[in-house]
């Protein structure tokens, strides 16, 4: 790893006190976005992503985007577009972050920061945040952590503790992930910023008793079940099995309790498995994947989302926006998102007992959900609309003043 050892260090004493990331001359303001996954995938940070590159105004912002994966198209995904003639996005594949391909596209970029005019550079995931830790100075540099690092081994964790001094700011859309950044990475708590995510809470609505009635037949969904729902890719950290065990032991008593699973994933036999062993069949759907989420949330009576960790769940945002009261695990930003009792539910993770209890007091009080639901509403629109997501980072892009120790 000669080319860490050849990297130019900021002196040890500089201050950054007001330093601002406002274009030169009164240009737009000049961005290069690298990120791991490709934008056209429906994963939350993906979302984020393509919502505020959408969100920008063109003529504040000129913004790269590199992205060092491209989405499977068989996977039955439709691409999301974003023709602005403000945004370039571009493809620069990385599999193995020490792979020959990382070194090519770091000598592209770093030839590109030498000789361009970027004000900041912006990395999102972990390639992403290992590549742009290795540019040369010049920009502010920003990493976006979308998650607590739950997935980073033993060599990872050391190669950043190593090189998270490259950065200038940490931000992410939740402070248990900060936290967890200073805790275990060692980052200065003032080179933090939280910056929540958003929801488009004019796309993402409650529907009345009647359009629910009717949207259900469409979607072939039982018009008489309390319906609770999960979004959630089937991968091991979302702890679908805990969330199925939770429900078997509320349909043992509740003859009109149903549960709707969307998304898919590599554990999806083995929970088909665990369904069929619980005689759950007539009673847990199997929805797969869903490109049109705002007309599906609102059939719900009530998301539950049962993860081991979390960073910020869109998820529970979108089913905030559509009146839903949620049922979460208290990891992650859940705790920032649910009002635990006013509304939703908080419960420690691995426990189906826990998810059971609150899914029974949502069915014996269903003025309680209602109520809960229209709390979740206005929290959304108050606290976590879109618009007010986009105005957050625009400011920040603009008016980054970091006082930063090197």
């Amino acid at each position: 790893m000669s080319t860490l050892l050849e990297l130019p260090v900021r002196p040890a004493t500089t201050q950054l006190a007001e330093k601002s990331v406002s274009g030169k001359g009164g240009r737009p303001v000049r961005m290069l976005v690298v990120t791991d996954t490709d934008i056209v995938l429906q994963g939350g940070s993906e979302r984020f992503l393509t919502h505020l590159l959408k969100g920008l105004d063109s003529d504040r912002f000129l913004v790269d985007v590199v992205q060092l994966d491209r989405g499977d198209s068989s996977c039955g995904m439709q691409s999301i577009p974003i023709s602005r003639p403000n945004i370039r996005l571009e493809y620069r594949p990385v599999r193995a972050i020490y792979g020959r391909a990382t070194w090519k596209v770091w000598r592209e970029l770093r030839d590109r920061v030498r000789h361009g005019d970027y004000d900041l550079i912006q990395s999102q995931h972990e390639k992403s945040d290992l590549l742009c830790a290795l540019l040369p100075n010049g920009p502010l540099r920003v990493s976006n952590r979308r998650d607590t690092g739950f997935q980073k081994g033993l060599m990872l964790r050391t190669l950043f503790l190593l090189l998270n001094h490259r950065f200038d700011l940490f931000i992410a859309p939740a402070k248990a992930i900060l936290t967890q950044l200073v805790k275990r990475e060692g980052v200065d708590p003032e080179q933090t910023r939280c910056l929540p995510n958003g929801v488009d809470c004019e796309r993402y609505l409650p529907w009345s008793g009647a359009e629910r009635a009717a949207q259900r037949q469409v979607h072939a969904l039982p018009p008489e079940q309390y319906l609770f729902g999960c979004a959630a890719r089937m991968v091991p950290v979302k702890r679908h099995q805990d969330l199925i065990e939770g429900f078997a032991r509320v349909a043992r008593v509740h003859p009109k309790a149903s549960l709707i699973l969307i998304g898919r994933g590599p554990l999806e036999a083995e929970l088909r498995g665990q369904v069929a062993r619980q005689g759950l069949g007539d009673r847990v759907i199997f929805h797969g994947e869903e490109p049109d989420m705002p007309s599906l949330l609102p059939l719900l009576d009530a998301f539950v989302l049962a993860s081991s960790t979390e960073g910020s769940s869109n998820a529970i945002l979108e089913a905030m926006a559509c009146g839903l009261p949620t049922i979460a695990t208290a990891v992650g930003g859940n705790t920032e998102l649910v009002e635990a009792g006013f509304t939703g539910f908080l419960v420690p993770p691995h426990s189906p007992d826990q998810i059971a209890l609150a899914m029974e007091e949502l069915l014996d009080r269903p003025e309680l959900g209602r109520s809960m639901g229209r709390h979740a509403r206005s929290r959304a629109v108050e606290h976590f609309s879109l618009t007010a997501m986009i105005d957050r980072y625009a400011s920040f892009y603009q008016t980054c003043q970091p006082e930063l120790s090197r």
